[in-house]
């Protein structure tokens, strides 16, 4: 009796011939772990100044044309509470932006790493973002001082964070023509202008 024989056919290696390889997006030079700490250490900052902003924000409206015309002080009170929430939400909203665009241009300019342990590490664009915002948010709590942009302390430090950043990543520099060293100082000078808008 005879029995049968499947006979297999082979698979069709030119079905895939036509297929373009997906592009697998590559990590940026600092670790996801760094970008939320710092993330949540400049909100904490923000907070901390909400005291300072509350009365200045009083103050304000009660110098305005509008304090006359609010009798109820329950209705300013909660008018100045809801221009901070709003202020707060605002501030989440753009330093979330900020920290996105750093991210963006550290993986595709800023590449230089600096490995902080076995696999994490952080990179040039987050070194520049966390300077431009966490530290100035932090001494404005300190100081109670309710806008860091009425001194022109504050734009020169941002200045010299631009400048003096890249230098912690010279070791990176061995071997990059004069072309890329420029092109590295002015993403870093735009990306640390950027934060003044923070």
């Amino acid at each position: 009796m005879a029995v049968p024989v499947k006979i297999l056919e082979p698979a069709d290696s030119e079905s895939g011939a036509g297929t373009k390889p997906r592009k697998v997006r590559r990590p940026g030079p600092t670790s996801r772990v760094f970008w939320l700490i710092a993330y949540g250490l400049t909100i904490a900052a923000i907070l901390l100044r909400l005291p300072t902003l509350h009365e200045t924000v009083r103050r304000q409206l009660q110098d305005s044309d509008m304090a006359g015309k609010v009798e109820d002080r329950s209705m300013e009170a909660l008018a100045v509470n809801i221009g901070l929430l709003l202020a707060v939400f605002l501030s989440m909203l753009l330093l979330a932006v900020f920290y996105s665009l750093a991210a963006v241009v550290e993986r595709n300019v800023l590449t230089m790493r600096r490995q902080a342990g076995r696999e994490r590490g952080f990179g040039l664009g987050f070194v520049i973002a966390l300077l431009c915002t966490f530290p100035v948010h932090l001494v404005s709590s300190v100081l109670g001082v309710s806008s860091p942009k009425t001194t022109g302390w504050y734009y020169l430090y941002v200045l010299l964070v631009a400048v003096i950043a890249p230098i912690f990543f010279r070791a990176h520099w061995i071997g990059l023509d004069r072309r890329k060293i420029i092109t590295t100082y002015a993403f870093a000078v735009g990306l640390a202008g950027f934060s003044l808008a923070i």
